[in-house]
């Protein structure tokens, strides 16, 4: 115990916890060369404290870049005592296709052999609902369907691997000929889709919100961001690069709202990411107002970076750089009002500092809510708490907006159109 609280909970980015860590370490090389000439178990001894003293310069090194980038908090934060919440242990049926056709001819039918193993795509709207057709290849869609495909950007000529998430709720009768809000989730670097299904299990944490009803259904998809492997697009359009945010900003949509029922854009459609993904998130979402209307950002930045995993993106464009980074656009930018979610952890001091800062940027008719967690850092274990809460609230704007977005008619489509 240390100040009444026990010493998993002690503050380990504090500047006083890295000086403690380099005294204890120069205590120890200490203590090493002045027992280095004592002839009892002499070799013993020396191969003991130089292998002690070499860990402990290696964990000081560690908790000084721990305290710089606040990956984690405290010691429960670092050994998991304190994780995120449990998932359901659901079974989330999974189907592979080759590819999503971004501009299909015609609706995909149960027995022309194209597409999906089973009616996933937009049926035809006719003045009798049709119901989706059964499971096939013994996918079960209680939980909802996880497809795994690949989505080629006309615009980039890009094709990278793409997962989307399709609720229980696509495939019941009543809902044949509903449309969908859709979320967007963008990852950390050098984080994949597959970070979202292995490490967060998102999908089943999705089908225990859905089917609780704390979230209402939505189709979600987890598209690959990193056209250039090993190096972080940051979801940016980078002179003579990768055009990421072509990508994920006009490709991405125009499959997604051409293969499946999606809501009108933008007010059915919405982003959410973690880190990087966060700042991708805020980013996609005001530089695409036609195409989003809300945004979650856990533990992101909104001022555009470049660092030894991005490389040079802006080439010293400073306007195009400016023109990447929310807190310069939610202020200078002509946009539409926008809503977005800001979630950081305690721990992570300067991340909090900047969330309530660009918060403070927002016009009257915008919507922000910041959300801080007591506890946690810059890690897997914070987003997962923080998470559940994120889809909650994206979940309710877009439903909302959907709903009103169908009063009005569909301001963008994508593909073909529906009638």
């Amino acid at each position: 115990m240390l100040a009444g609280r026990p010493f998993w909970d002690v503050d380990i980015t504090s500047v006083w916890f890295v000086i403690g860590m380099a005294v204890a370490t120069a205590g120890t090389a200490f203590a090493t060369v002045w027992f280095w000439n004592r002839r009892t178990l002499q070799r013993t001894r020396r191969i003991c404290t130089l292998l002690f003293t070499q860990l402990m310069v290696t964990f000081t090194i560690l908790a000084a870049v721990n305290a710089q980038m606040y990956f984690y908090s405290t010691l429960s934060d670092l050994m998991h005592i304190a994780d995120g919440p449990s998932v359901p242990d659901v079974s989330v049926s999974t189907v592979k296709v080759k590819h999503l056709d971004p501009k299909p001819a015609v609706p995909f039918s149960d027995d022309d052999g194209k597409g999906l193993p089973f009616m996933v795509t937009k049926p035809p709207l006719t003045d009798q609902p049709r119901a989706p057709h059964p499971p096939r290849r013994g996918a079960d869609p209680k939980h909802g369907v996880l497809v795994n495909t690949s989505i080629q950007g006309p615009r980039t000529g890009y094709k990278l691997n793409t997962f989307v998430y399709l609720p229980a709720a696509y495939f019941t009768p009543e809902n044949a000929r509903t449309r969908f809000p859709v979320i967007q989730l963008t990852s950390g670097f050098p984080g994949t889709p597959d970070t979202w299904l292995r490490r967060m299990k998102v999908h089943q944490m999705l089908a225990g919100l859905m089917e609780s009803g704390r979230m209402p259904p939505a189709i979600v998809v987890i598209a690959a961001q990193n056209p250039i492997e090993g190096r972080d697009s940051e979801c940016v359009d980078a002179p003579g690069g990768a055009r990421a945010d072509t990508y994920l900003g006009q490709d991405v949509p125009d499959a997604i709202a051409a293969n499946f029922r999606t809501a009108p854009a933008p007010a059915g459609w919405g982003l959410l990411g973690y880190s990087t993904g966060g700042f991708c998130s805020a980013n996609l979402a005001l530089r695409h107002p036609d195409r989003y209307a809300a945004a979650a950002s856990l533990s992101g930045y909104f001022k555009a970076i470049t660092d030894i995993t991005t490389g040079d993106l802006y080439r010293g464009d400073d306007a195009l750089r400016r023109a990447n980074s929310p807190q310069y656009t939610i202020e200078n930018a002509r946009r539409a009002p926008v809503r977005m979610y800001l979630f950081a952890a305690k721990g992570e001091g300067k991340t909090v500092r900047e969330a309530r800062e660009f918060a403070r940027k927002f016009r009257p008719t915008d919507t922000v809510k910041v959300q801080i967690e007591s506890s946690g850092g810059h890690n897997f274990g914070t987003w997962a708490r923080g998470l559940p809460a994120a889809f909650e609230w994206l979940g309710r704007e877009l439903a909302a907006g959907a709903q009103q977005g169908e009063a009005r008619g569909p301001a963008f489509t994508g593909g073909r159109p529906l009638h």
